[in-house]
């Protein structure tokens, strides 16, 4: 079982809430230890959604990122350019001070993706032109490509060979400005570090450096970055790039250069699973664009960010100002509300921003209903009423999903609630049995010793 970047803490008990919403069946596998029942991750079937840490009420899961090395290196001397997620803005409202202090001990360049969003964006539409396509699914997120990469290979030639804005932001420095890396992502999500560690996508990101770790990190190491100088983006003026990360954030790009065509929005699991296990096999028209993403709140509450599900209304107030600045500092400049993709297409090459994707089908466990039947008979379920008690306690949605997970090896007969009833009404039967039997001879030594008399 290899291990994942999310991970299971001491704090786990077994609760089984992180199984319930897992959108991948064999990821999550129970496990005793003791007397004590936890949930770990099988990192080669998870796609790193982060639903269990969304879920997990004893925030028992966690996950690794690249904080501490980036921090490290910066320490010692290395010059690190950085580009930052546009959910900077709604997750750090002293972002401008962040920067000013990672620049203060060695970044030297900071670029903001929401101008390789704006890349993106003249990257789909060029793309879906020139090859006359229709019904691709985008990308930005890495969860998304998981599971199609991992759960439906078949979707690959539909998912968008366009790099994500975060990879369309390297690839313009690199290629276009020459800055050298490898770069250090101030990121909202875990799932970057598969992105930036496929070799589909040439290494130039070097550190996932999560939003929530970074500033967990500091404040607990009393760094007083909130009083450092303000400081800014070193890259050109960007469009509505920034409003990527929220929901609908690529439909309202995209919209601003066509009109008239469908392009379906869906966030949030496990909508967004079902939707894919499903897409391959649907009929008839196809949507121009299948703007998906992995987290309810796109990515100003994704996986590695401060703000959660739960701050809803101050994202929607930090992207509003964000859209409102936009158009007041392009107006200032005397520059159209989104970027001129005349100018793109005169400095850009959209090869450069074209990237490929590995099958990498997980390898499921095959059971046999003999072994499903054992699974029940362990369980202590032998009668039809007993297979369908669906309690959900075991974190799966009925007892034929719990015995085929036992029969799986990756659930135990101990983690069922009906299997200790059964086993405490068949202990509280023998009791009774032998108190019955206690009383029967007792009673035949009463008569016994009344006969003697």
């Amino acid at each position: 079982m290899a291990s994942s970047k999310v991970f299971t803490n001491e704090k786990c008990v077994g609760c089984n809430l992180c199984l319930s919403k897992c959108p991948c069946s064999e990821a999550n596998v129970a496990v005793n230890e003791g007397e004590k029942m936890q949930i770990v991750i099988d990192g080669d079937k998870c796609i790193i959604c982060g639903e269990c840490m969304r879920s997990c009420e004893h925030d028992a899961r966690d996950y690794f990122d690249d904080t501490e090395q980036f921090l490290s290196d910066l320490r010692s001397g290395r010059k690190i350019p950085v580009i930052a997620a546009p959910a900077l803005r709604s997750n750090i409202r002293e972002w401008p001070k962040l920067l000013g202090y990672l620049k203060s001990i060695g970044v030297n360049v900071a670029y903001d993706v929401s101008y390789g969003a704006d890349i993106c964006t003249w990257a789909h539409l060029r793309y879906v032109k020139k090859n006359n396509a229709a019904g691709i699914v985008t990308q930005p997120c890495p969860a998304i490509v998981n599971y199609i990469e991992h759960y439906t290979p078949e979707l690959l030639s539909c998912l968008s060979p366009i790099h994500s804005p975060a990879m369309c932001t390297a690839i313009y420095m690199k290629k276009y400005k020459n800055i050298d890396g490898p770069y250090a992502f101030l990121s909202p999500c875990v799932a970057k570090y598969d992105e930036f560690s496929d070799p589909n996508t040439g290494g130039l990101v070097g550190y996932n450096v999560t939003d929530k770790k970074l500033v967990e990190h500091l404040d607990a190491n009393g760094v007083p970055w909130r009083s450092s100088t303000a400081a800014d983006y070193d890259n050109e003026a960007h469009g509505l790039g920034s409003i990527y990360s929220s929901p609908g954030g690529l439909k309202a790009n995209v919209e601003q250069y066509v009109s008239g065509k469908w392009i379906f929005q869906i966030e949030g699991q496990p909508h967004a699973s079902h939707f894919l296990d499903t897409y391959a096999e649907r009929t008839g028209t196809k949507p121009f664009i299948v703007d998906i993403l992995n987290c309810p709140r796109g990515c100003n509450a994704g996986t590695g960010s401060i703000c959660t599900d739960d701050d809803e209304y101050e994202i929607s107030e930090a992207m509003y100002n964000v859209v409102e600045n936009t158009k007041k500092n392009r107006s200032k400049k005397n520059l159209p509300p989104g970027p001129k993709f005349t100018r793109f297409d005169k400095e850009l090459k959209l090869n450069d921003f074209i990237r490929k994707y590995t099958a990498k089908p997980v390898k499921t466990i095959d059971v046999s209903r003999n072994q499903i039947e054992k699974a029940y008979l362990d369980l202590h379920k032998t009668t039809p009423q007993s297979r369908v008690y669906d309690c959900r306690g075991c974190g799966y949605s009925g007892c034929e999903k719990m015995a085929t997970a036992i029969a799986k090896g990756i659930n135990t007969v101990e983690n069922c609630v009906d299997y200790h009833r059964s086993i405490l009404l068949e202990k509280n039967e023998a009791i009774e049995k032998i108190r019955r039997q206690d009383e029967l001879r007792a009673m035949e030594l009463r008569e016994a010793i009344r006969v003697m008399e």
